[in-house]
């Protein structure tokens, strides 16, 4: 009796829509993580030309020291006199001291990045310089409210669960969608950094 009122009501769930609503629920669940991984990725990258940059500014530096001190080794040969050697000695100590200079500025860390994955960088909820990237910024909460949009769908209108096929596709294109509007906004945006 309890199952044929169940039924009538509309409450009992299939098999399908448990599966609707696991797919509703797992989509923008995958598209969250995915766009953690990206920023993980994206941070690694900049971690590793960073300290690619870092590493061939110390090589030049080398470079640079080694030249003085041949310089230096080749103009005290030459020299006919102590006073010759007062002019070579101005510019190998300039060639020491930028050498020195790029060395600490290579070392110095970089204020503006933020190292860590947090919301605010997820969903994009910081400042931007251009008006392109926020323009593409609204297309990215756009999508994302059509997936939450789809989302509530599926798991509360029993009429959009008959059609499970066209609504998933909705939500894994919107996800895709979303990411990549992610990827693009904040492509837009760092090229004024650059």
């Amino acid at each position: 009796m309890l199952a044929h009122w169940e039924n009538s009501w509309g409450l009992l769930m299939t098999t399908q829509d448990v599966v609707t609503i696991a797919v509703a629920v797992v989509v923008p669940v995958v598209t969250a993580a995915a766009g953690v991984v990206s920023l993980l990725i994206q941070d690694r990258r900049v971690r590793r030309s960073r300290d690619g940059r870092r590493q061939l500014v110390f090589e030049d530096a080398t470079r640079q020291v080694a030249f003085a001190a041949e310089w230096w080794k080749a103009k005290q040969l030459t020299a006919a006199n102590p006073e010759a050697l007062q002019d070579p000695t101005a510019v190998a100590n300039g060639w020491l001291d930028e050498a020195s200079a790029r060395v600490t500025a290579a070392e110095q860390p970089n204020l503006g990045e933020d190292p860590h994955v947090s919301v605010s960088r997820l969903l994009l909820l910081y400042r931007f310089r251009r008006r392109s990237a926020k323009a593409i910024r609204i297309s990215f909460y756009a999508v994302l409210s059509l997936m939450n949009f789809t989302v509530l769908s599926i798991v509360f209108d029993k009429t959009t669960r008959e059609n499970t096929a066209s609504w998933v596709a909705i939500l894994v294109l919107s996800g895709m969608v979303a990411l990549l509007l992610r990827f693009w906004a904040v492509s837009a945006d760092s090229t004024v950094a650059r």
